[in-house]
């Protein structure tokens, strides 16, 4: 299990740029090692640990893309994708402690000599931009749609591969060349003084990007990094069935990378229907029956997904009762057959009776209130 980096640094998920940076600021004062000279080598030992883990924390949360991707996939998918190196790239923290007054003298690289960087390393087979990134969207359907299943159109905006050079980064025609820096090796080796003495590093060619060669001529479309942001239309296939809060994937659909596309995340948003709501695969609503076919029996139309359907009303049904269609509910997304309507009897009582109505409804008080040893009924609690 992954380290968790917001509690490394102390500070809450949704903490601004200004609150990791300044939990950063006083934990690299308290971890630093020119603080802690005076400490044995084995304190020496676990504090170098802890300043690393600082220092790794905040060059993914200060990096908004870096921080988004760690908040979307969790620690453990975050780091199986991108190693140590991927997480320093782009990230000045030497500046920081410079402006902190601490300052190992080197012109680049303060990470190398704990490790960080691919220190005595294997060679990196691939660049970060080699390796696409997952991205995610969402999609609203409504429950009808989510039913009877559908497609929709979304409008995708990602990494792709540039048109130009086919993702490969060269100007088409472009001659491959061995890097010569590293001699095609796509590390170089460095050698330094510092406060611990002299440490020797291996890190990533710059030049090459530990790729050991690189094209005579950089595409001028992408300017050699093989891929570009760009706008593509996608239809999205929502299964029967479909769930609120269910993830689909599209393979090869996210960001573009020469050694992986990453993947379309999508997730779905089943909207709120007037009529009806939905537990599981069973949905509920309400059937307004006339108040002389509850007491008499007869037929009514009832909501359904598909239209009105005609069902059966027994004499004598009071408000309350439910009734229930089986099989008129969501398909079931993992097997044949459907889930039930459930619907709960409201029984509708006119509220401005015409003059034959009223007639009608006193002629039936009278009967009722002349009825012997029956006890006294009332109707729907009304006389």
């Amino acid at each position: 299990m992954e380290r968790d980096y917001y509690e490394t640094l102390g500070v809450k998920k949704d903490a601004s740029a200004d609150e990791i940076k300044n939990a950063y600021r006083q934990l690299a004062l308290k971890y630093h090692p020119d603080r802690n000279s005076d400490k044995s080598s084995e304190e020496k030992k676990q504090l170098e640990e802890k300043f690393k883990e600082i220092n790794e924390a905040y060059a993914v949360l200060s990096d908004p893309d870096k921080r988004r991707q760690y908040d979307t996939y969790g620690s453990d998918t975050f780091h199986q994708r991108f190693s140590q190196e991927d997480i320093f790239r782009g990230t000045d923290i030497n500046e920081i402690l410079r402006q902190m007054g601490m300052d190992f003298g080197f012109d680049n690289d303060i990470f190398s000599m704990f490790g960080f960087g691919g220190m005595g390393g294997s060679r990196r087979q691939a660049r970060m931009e080699d390796i696409g990134n997952d991205i995610l969207t969402r999609v609203n359907v409504t429950l009808q749609e989510a039913a009877a299943g559908t497609e929709k159109k979304i409008a995708l905006e990602h990494v792709k591969a540039c048109d130009r050079c086919k993702g490969a980064g060269s100007e088409p025609g472009s001659k491959t060349v061995t890097c010569d820096q590293c001699k095609g090796r796509g590390q170089v080796a460095t050698t330094r003084r510092t406060p611990f003495g002299i440490i020797q590093t291996v890190s990533t060619c710059g030049k090459c990007g530990g790729a050991g060669k690189y094209f005579e001529k950089a595409c001028k479309m992408c300017g050699g990094r093989g891929r570009v942001t760009g706008q593509d239309k996608i239809d999205i296939k929502i299964p029967k069935g479909v769930q609120s809060g269910m993830r689909l994937r599209v393979r090869e659909m996210g960001d573009f990378g020469r050694d992986h596309t990453g993947d379309l995340y999508v997730d779905v948003n089943v909207q709120k229907d007037k009529n009806f709501r939905r537990e599981g695969d069973d949905l509920y609503a309400e059937l307004h029956v006339p108040f002389y076919i509850a007491a008499i029996g007869g037929s009514v139309n009832a909501p359904t997904l598909n239209g009105e359907e005609s069902i059966k009303i027994e004499a004598g049904t009071q408000n309350g009762d439910v009734v229930s269609i089986k099989g008129r509910g969501m398909p079931h997304m993992n097997g044949s057959g459907s889930g039930n309507e459930v619907l709960t009897v409201v029984i509708d009582v006119p509220k401005h009776p015409s003059s034959a109505e009223r007639e009608l409804f006193e002629k039936f008080r009278d009967l009722d209130s002349g009825k012997k040893g029956e006890g006294k009924r009332r109707f729907f609690g009304v006389l």
